[in-house]
């Protein structure tokens, strides 16, 4: 998988680099000196800095993400699921009255992507649901997993559940707990301003700058 998002960024930031230098070509033969020199180096090196990005955000975040996931609208996903199909739209207290009846059965655990930031602090480490809940007084959905390891998502709202994944479309707040030892745990905090994800941890963890998008899903569980 990893190989496949390697060559498709490749791919993708090679024909917009061609893009550019086709462009700084044209430049440079059409407009009249100095000025051609100017500006086709300066498109040039626009090219270059553009692909650059691109590559990155793909390795980061995958392809298909880079393609929907900034530029997403939540209109689609406020439609309700097609009938027949085994998406179901729920709210919080839907999702825990399921659960407590009849846990979802994601036999080889689920990996956890919190608005895109999916790799490292055991996000990308398969976790056995062990229980959830949800608290209308504070707003606050509890996801407890049976390696100690929580998440306690703030406001959340339009949930989808299938077979295959648990996804949150929006959220005030996520915090991502893991355990260190008995006494401790580490603790990553996104909180969404509706113009940016500010994160707050008690470890030095810092995100890369392609890690967090606003405009991804706010919680995605994928089994």
């Amino acid at each position: 998988m990893k190989i496949f998002r390697t060559i498709v960024a490749f791919l993708q930031a090679l024909l917009l680099f061609l893009g550019f230098s086709f462009l700084s070509a044209v430049i440079y033969s059409e407009l009249n000196s100095p000025y051609n020199i100017i500006i086709a180096i300066a498109v040039f090196s626009v090219g270059v800095f553009l692909s650059r990005s691109l590559f990155n955000l793909i390795i980061k975040r995958g392809v298909l993400s880079v393609i929907s996931g900034d530029n997403a609208t939540y209109d689609l996903d406020e439609l309700e699921p097609t009938l027949g199909s085994d998406v179901l739209k729920l709210t919080p207290e839907e999702l825990t009255n399921l659960f407590s009846k009849n846990k979802p059965s994601f036999n080889k655990g689920v990996t956890v992507s919190i608005w895109g930031d999916w790799q490292g602090r055991q996000l990308d480490t398969r976790h056995q649901l062990d229980s959830l809940n949800f608290n209308s007084d504070n707003d606050i959905l509890t996801i407890n997993f049976s390696d100690k390891c929580i998440l306690k998502v703030k406001s959340p709202r339009i949930i989808f559940y299938t077979s295959s994944y648990l996804k949150v479309v929006k959220a005030k707040e996520i915090l991502w707990e893991v355990p260190v030892d008995t006494n401790s745990k580490n603790q990553y905090s996104y909180l969404n301003t509706a113009e940016k994800i500010y994160i707050k941890s008690n470890t030095k963890w810092k995100p890369h700058a392609y890690d967090i998008g606003i405009g991804m899903n706010a919680l995605y569980l994928q089994g």
